[in-house]
């Protein structure tokens, strides 16, 4: 991305202290934006009149939502995504001059509806197959039509597979680099190891979510995705050749599922913003390892 000019466009950041929020404050500064980060230290990012007022307050261009809850932390509650949003657009809805808004949504809304022979574009179906990617989905839809019936400038971020220093250790790759680093002689053992994802770098996220709120169109929605399938046996190997660890494939007789494909086409954002990847999987794999050895694993 390129460094904005002065005066800095002012961006507000919700969700500032978690994975995706950390980066996005982080990398909008190093770009020279003015940032408001806040966390649900400052309030209750549920309540649409406290963000109003909080919007009011700080009088923002831009604002990008990176709040929410990840499946695996607190499964029963992921449905709260759907409020948070909800919380967002009546928000904007209580404003005279809203600023544009950019969520962070989940490639989990594709589900069953991911295409197989080639990268998931926007325009393929959406049938989610979780709690959570119903939820994003629910979330996505909320959104779309805040624009389309009241013409609020509300975009989404679809983003794949993460990775990084500081993701939630129970997701891949984090929870396969922390179990590689924990492993003495034993090898690695992994089930459902054909499945294909996209995995891409929390800078790059950052990024991308920031060219959307700086250039993209009213309303859109776009893949947040490098548009490289990596099946999850080549994960491992690039894990264990830089962790010098080894791997083995296991059954799982519990959930013997065939193998899932979804990688995304980020063609979309490209041509809007610019947007293009900078890291490519092993560099990323290296930042997250050495983030780990060094003693900055992810919370667990």
């Amino acid at each position: 991305m390129t460094q904005v000019s002065n005066p800095a466009p002012h961006l507000l950041v919700t969700g500032a202290a978690g994975f995706v929020g950390r980066a996005v404050v982080s990398r909008a500064r190093a770009l020279g934006l003015s940032v408001t980060a806040v966390t649900r230290q400052h309030g209750d990012q549920r309540d649409p009149r406290w963000l109003a007022a909080l919007v009011a307050d700080t009088a923002p261009d831009i604002a990008i939502d990176a709040a929410g809850i990840i499946p695996g932390t607190r499964q029963q509650d992921v449905a709260q995504n759907i409020a948070l949003t909800q919380a967002w657009l009546d928000a904007l809805g209580q404003l005279a001059r809203p600023p544009r808004l950019v969520l962070s949504g989940s490639a989990a809304v594709y589900g069953k509806g991911a295409a197989t022979g080639r990268a998931t574009r926007e325009t393929d179906p959406m049938q989610p197959s979780s709690d959570y990617g119903r939820a994003k989905l629910a979330a996505l839809e909320m959104a779309h039509e805040a624009h389309q019936k009241h013409g609020l400038d509300v975009q989404t971020g679809i983003i794949f597979n993460l990775v990084g220093a500081g993701q939630a250790c129970h997701l891949a790759p984090q929870v396969f680099i922390g179990r590689a680093m924990a492993a003495s002689d034993q090898p690695l053992g992994v089930a459902n190891i054909g499945d294909v994802r996209d995995f891409v770098d929390v800078d790059d996220v950052a990024d991308a979510l920031i060219a959307m709120a700086l250039r993209s169109q009213a309303g859109s929605v776009a893949n947040v995705a490098t548009g490289k399938p990596t099946r999850i046996s080549d994960l491992l190997t690039l894990i264990c050749t830089i962790t010098g660890r080894e791997w083995q494939s296991i059954k799982d007789p519990v959930n013997p599922t065939p193998n899932y494909i979804c990688y995304g086409d980020p063609s979309l954002l490209h041509a809007m913003t610019g947007w293009t990847p900078k890291f490519d999987l092993r560099q990323s794999l290296n930042r997250a390892i050495l983030a780990h050895e060094i003693g900055r694993p992810s919370p667990c």
